[in-house]
Parts: C-alpha cells; sequence; structure tokens
C-alpha cells in the first residue's frame, strides 16, 4: 500500500467522523497498523493537512486542504453552472447542486427562481443522505456495502415522512439506481418535496442536482422534472421507469 492510499485512508477517515479521532481510532477505522497511522499522521500535521483539535485528545482536519479545495469548488461551479440555469428556468422551480461531504450532502450552489420558494436551501446547508434525495441519489452510486457503512448508527427523523430503517433505505436505493431518480416528499421538511439525479460531474466529481418545490406541485411537475434532470449532461435517467417511480412515490 502506497504512502499515498494511506494518507487517503486517514483523511477519508476523518471527513466522515463528527468528531476529532485518536491515532488508535484512526487506525481501526482503516485498518492500518498503529505505528503506521501515526507516520501517516505526523507528515499530514506537518503540510497542515490535518490538526489537532483544540477542544479534546484527537485529529481533524486542517486550514491546509482549503487550497485544493477551493479551486476544486470554483471548477465545479463554473462547469455546471450553465446547465443548473437551463434546468432552473425549464423547471421554474429551485435547483440545487450538492456532492459529499463525510457521511453529509452539502449544497455547493443553487438557482434560486424568484418566484418559488425562498429559504428552503441554500449553498453551504447540509443535509443527511437517508432523509434528502440528493443524498439518496448519491448513495446509489455506491455499493451496497458501502451504503450500509455511511448509514450506521440512528437515524433522525426530520418528519413523519422520513425513513429510518436501513434495510428500507437500501431497498430504496437500489430502486434509484434503477430509475435513475431519487425522491423526497416531505421526508426532510413538512410541505417541501424534491426530485434529484447523481452523476459523474464535468470536472469527475460525483454531484446530484435536485428540483426542489412545494409538495403539491409534485404530481404536476413531475414529468417536467425528471425530463429536464434527464437532459443534463452526465445524467442517466431512465425517465419511463421514473414514471412508474412516480406512483410509487404518491405523486398522484
Amino acid at each position: 500500500m502506497s504512502v499515498l492510499h494511506r494518507a487517503t485512508l486517514i483523511l477519508d477517515a476523518l471527513a466522515e467522523s463528527r468528531r476529532p479521532l485518536t491515532v488508535s481510532e484512526l487506525a481501526t477505522r482503516t485498518g492500518l497498523a498503529r505505528s503506521s497511522a501515526h507516520r501517516v499522521l505526523q507528515s499530514l500535521e506537518e503540510e497542515r493537512l490535518v490538526v489537532r483539535s483544540p477542544e479534546t485528545v484527537g485529529y481533524v482536519l486542517g486550514p491546509g486542504l482549503l487550497k485544493f479545495g477551493m479551486g476544486s469548488h470554483l471548477r465545479l461551479l463554473a462547469a455546471n453552472r450553465s446547465h443548473l440555469a437551463v434546468l432552473a428556468r425549464e423547471v421554474n422551480e429551485n435547483v440545487d447542486l450538492a456532492v459529499f461531504s463525510g457521511r453529509e450532502v452539502v449544497v455547493v450552489d443553487q438557482i434560486a427562481s424568484p418566484a418559488r420558494l425562498r429559504g428552503v436551501t441554500k449553498v453551504g446547508q447540509s443535509f443527511s443522505l437517508h432523509g434528502s434525495c440528493i443524498g439518496k441519489a448519491l448513495l446509489a452510486q455506491l455499493p451496497d456495502a458501502r451504503v450500509r457503512e455511511l448509514l450506521e448508527g440512528p437515524l433522525r427523523a426530520f418528519t413523519p415522512a422520513t425513513i429510518t430503517d436501513v434495510d428500507r433505505l437500501v431497498a430504496q436505493v437500489d430502486e434509484v439506481r434503477r430509475t435513475g431518480v431519487a425522491v423526497d416528499r416531505e421526508e426532510h421538511d413538512r410541505g417541501i418535496a424534491a426530485v434529484a439525479t447523481a452523476y459523474l460531474g464535468p470536472t469527475g466529481a460525483l454531484q446530484a442536482v435536485s428540483v426542489v418545490m412545494a409538495s403539491h406541485l409534485l404530481a404536476e411537475k413531475w414529468d417536467l422534472a425528471v425530463g429536464s434532470l434527464a437532459r443534463l449532461p452526465g445524467a442517466t435517467v431512465d425517465v419511463a421507469a421514473a414514471r412508474a417511480q412516480r406512483a410509487l412515490a404518491g405523486a398522484r
């Protein structure tokens, strides 16, 4: 295993953790020997890619990563902006662009329709993987074993419609793989629905794009939203299969 691979394992583990991790915890999570994990951490710390937590024992991601993240973020936005704008005009609803952020998904860009919802989502806002269509769309790009790993632990119910049973979620993710479309019908916020798809974007990043609307408009806008998402470069939406999923989602 190369030094770069070991460093990547460490950084991924820290990114997915909700708290600082000790050397022993990182060794356990990555499968590295404790001595190897410690050597990699020392090198990463020298470059400020990781830092010791000021609040408790353990390591967290460091400011040295910003120089990589900022450039990548700007390329991601530039590569997708025009496509998001076209989609927003077609559906006349808010359109969000999102990517993985550890065990969550974060909105990195948005085209807001002037006549539609305001304040439901915003750039920089994080959502759970299980309680959002952008999260489930991204999970559908991963193998089941990884999906179950990311869904470990108690899952929060944001509304009565939130699915918190892992087996049900895995089955739903499998359906998303078949159709290319994920649905959120008031699973995160009452009165709000969304339809999303995920794919490898023009920068090589795994990304999700969603159309967000008032839930009472889901039936009316379903075909338009799905058809517009299907036209995104790189998207693999099975429009015919998604029509059947519409009924399963309750969009009648």
